[in-house]
């Protein structure tokens, strides 16, 4: 992209942004890397209004990463209730232990560092510096690479050249309002499935405009298994033994017959067993003498 063209983005983006940004989200109002660290494992896979209400109330249990690692894990799963992938509870449960007992409590800033941490990847590990300390690196997780991927006219571009166009548009001393911004954009007018192209502000620049083809893929159907012939992804029988096993215990049959509607012993036992054993196997739960409880 020409010089002219990056200026003339970077403006138009932070000028919507201004006037049509979400400023009033929780984790916006903070410098703090810990509170910082915690709505970003949030968002992961998980949508703005169902975080917000869970932060909150998170940082009021745990506001501290201090009192996160000393919790128990079966404490900080059940804060994370209606969050899903609770396998992320546990990651972050783990790095805070790991801070505390590696860092002496003193949180990394160093994305080399920090990307060392369970649960954190290349995204995770620059995004909290670049929203806690406003460091002048680039971040780009799949919002920003569909941005930039569209604005480039190159669906099948490598991770290595979008991070290239990433970091060639970061706009130098305002990395956190910038992020912020493009994660708006993303969510607000370059959606996955129906961008707003006619309201698009960068539009002039963007060599997909007016019709990303991008946007009419074929999802594809994720793992899962029949619930009265509709099909349920695996991930959400996942979720609904960890919410039953919140407040109570089971066997194998009595789970499955709680969160399968058309459960049948004899035709979905095995299956059942497969889904809590990989749980088991992510430490989230363990099985006593064949009853299934929260770890």
């Amino acid at each position: 992209m020409e010089k002219n063209d990056v200026k003339c983005a970077q403006k138009n983006i932070m000028a919507w942004y201004r006037s049509c940004g979400r400023h009033d989200l929780p984790w916006r109002k903070t410098m703090d890397i810990y509170h910082i660290a915690v709505s970003e494992i949030m968002l992961q896979q998980t949508n703005v209004p169902k975080v917000i209400e869970k932060y909150i109330s998170f940082i009021e249990r745990f506001p501290t990463i201090e009192s996160l690692a000393k919790s128990q894990q079966k404490d900080v799963i059940m804060q994370w209730q209606g969050l899903g992938y609770n396998r992320r509870a546990i990651y972050l449960h783990k790095m805070a232990q790991s801070v505390q007992n590696d860092f002496g409590g003193f949180f990394p800033e160093d994305p080399n560092i920090l990307i060392s941490l369970i649960g954190f990847g290349p995204y995770t590990s620059r995004s909290i510096p670049i929203f806690a300390r406003n460091c002048d690196i680039a971040a780009c997780d799949v919002n920003i690479a569909r941005i930039m991927r569209r604005v480039h006219k190159v669906n099948d571009a490598s991770e290595k050249q979008v991070i290239f166009w990433t970091e060639e548009l970061l706009y130098h001393g305002h990395s956190r309002d910038w992020h912020n911004a493009l994660m708006d954009f993303a969510s607000i007018i370059c959606t996955k499935r129906s961008p707003q192209c006619e309201m698009c502000p960068i539009k002039k620049q963007c060599l997909s405009f007016p019709d990303p083809q991008d946007a009419k893929k074929i999802l594809r159907t994720e793992v899962g298994r029949s619930e009265h012939g509709k099909h349920i992804p695996r991930r959400i029988f996942r979720g609904r033994i960890i919410e039953y096993l919140r407040t109570h215990k089971g066997t194998t049959d009595q789970i499955g017959n709680v969160i399968k509607k058309d459960w049948q012993s004899t035709k979905d036992r095995v299956w059942c067993e497969s889904v809590l054993k990989g749980l088991k196997k992510d430490h989230m739960i363990v099985c006593e003498d064949g009853v299934w409880l929260l770890k």
